[in-house]
């Protein structure tokens, strides 16, 4: 038998783009007045000139090593390394999560700092006490509601935001455990309409087929009912063979109703997701969740068990909507270390003239002193951004790519979100 007739014998992947369109993206070429060319192309990211020396094809450089080229990324990872380093305040706070790729565990850390909201790095645990930062110096730690998060924020004696899409996660698992038998009659049929006979008969009347739920995520439970109401018009009461796996007409309102209510929390759900989302906008969503199913309250209300540091969110909530009047003896003390000044507006200095209704009235109009907490708005309601790099580092990872070590692939991550921080120049300087 011919190696190519083997079901294990897959065919690499071609290169998506050549050199040369490469090199047509990244560069333009100079002609001089008489729109000939010059033998020199301009680079469109920062403007400088290369010339094409002959016999070199579409590239100047020379062939490297893998070793060579594992060496130049350690160098251009440590001196990245430094630069945050140099950057990184005497406070900051930790969002952190982990991924399992067979028999490899890997931990991302990300270091949210406080002073500027809109910047994000990821770093390595030893990285701090590489660049003399201590556990000491982290002020709140964000993650899953794990047991395991919950156990490392008492160890630091910090606060824990507890991942509001994970506590979402949860409380649809509760909820879809109410529709279980609904939801396996829904899948019943699906998979029947995925059998070849009755597979034939639907691609007779409809492009559409059949979608089947997996367990480990409700958003394909959504999904299939969508897809259920989708195809409903296209399957015949008359078919023998798939009358039996219909639901009953007695049986049908309550997979709208499911439907209904789980568009609304993938709605939430992607609202979540938003960088813009700070823990004010997130208990909105969920209390605004709440008030249409009241039983998803018991993961994701504002005083669910499952919640760490409950007078520590709370504080932040009125911190961010300018209720700090309001803050109660236990919120104060939780976001104490966030406390930047206290505002007061200025004394007048009562005239003699004023009689005493006067001086009364005058005080009561005078507003107390407001303490500001400008930095809880740097603290995330979700770990999702480090779910994103995980989905980033499953598709690097891929089927082609199995082979790269643990160190590797913890470099080329750590090197594509924080790119912003080293350019062609940093390279040069780390060859």
């Amino acid at each position: 038998m011919a190696p190519t007739d083997t079901l294990l014998q897959v065919a690499r992947p071609q290169a998506k783009f050549l050199p040369k369109q490469v090199v047509t993206f990244f560069f333009k070429r100079l002609v001089n007045d008489n729109n000939d060319p010059t033998g020199y192309f301009e680079c469109k990211a920062c403007g400088r000139s290369r010339k094409q020396a002959a016999g070199t094809g579409y590239t100047n450089l020379s062939p490297i090593s893998v070793d060579t080229l594992r060496f130049n990324m350690e160098a251009v990872t440590h001196e990245v390394e430094t630069i945050i380093g140099a950057e990184m305040p005497n406070e900051f706070g930790l969002m952190l999560d982990g991924w399992s790729n067979g028999s490899e565990y890997y931990l991302a850390v990300y270091a949210r700092m406080t002073a500027e909201p809109s910047r994000f790095w990821r770093q390595s645990l030893f990285f701090f006490l590489f660049r003399k930062k201590t556990v000491k110096q982290c002020l709140f730690l964000v993650g899953d509601n794990c047991s395991v998060n919950k156990k490392l924020a008492n160890l630091m004696g910090i606060p824990r935001v507890g991942c509001a899409s994970h506590r979402l996660i949860l409380a649809v698992k509760a909820l879809l455990a109410l529709y279980e038998a609904d939801v396996c009659e829904v899948q019943r049929l699906m998979k029947q309409l995925k059998t070849l006979s009755e597979g034939a008969k639907l691609r007779l009347v409809t492009p559409l087929r059949p979608v089947l739920r997996q367990q480990t995520r409700w958003g394909s439970t959504h999904a299939m009912l969508r897809r259920y109401f989708e195809l409903r018009g296209f399957l015949s009461m008359d078919d023998d063979e798939l009358a039996e796996f219909l639901p009953s007409p007695t049986t049908r309102s309550r997979p709208k109703a499911l439907l209904n209510e789980l568009s609304d929390c993938e709605s939430v759900s992607l609202a979540l997701q938003g960088d813009d989302v700070d823990l004010l906008g997130a208990r909105d969503l969920l209390d605004g969740l709440i008030a249409v199913k009241p039983i998803l309250k018991t993961y994701i209300g504002a005083s669910a068990n499952i919640i760490h540091s409950p007078a520590f969110e709370s504080g932040c909530r009125k911190g961010l909507a300018g209720d700090a009047a309001k803050l109660l003896r236990d919120e104060k003390t939780a976001i104490g270390p966030f406390l930047q000044g206290v505002e007061c507006e200025p004394q007048v200095v009562a005239l003699q003239k004023e009689g005493f209704a006067e001086r009364i009235l005058k005080k009561s109009k005078v507003k107390p002193c407001v303490a500001s907490y400008p930095p809880v708005s740097a603290i995330p309601p979700t770990s999702n951004r480090v779910e994103r790099l995980f989905s980033v580092a499953r598709a690097m990872i891929g089927h082609e790519r199995q082979a790269l070590s643990p160190l590797a692939v913890e470099m080329l991550l750590f090197l594509k979100v924080n790119a912003s921080y080293w350019d062609v120049e940093v390279v040069d300087r780390c060859v």
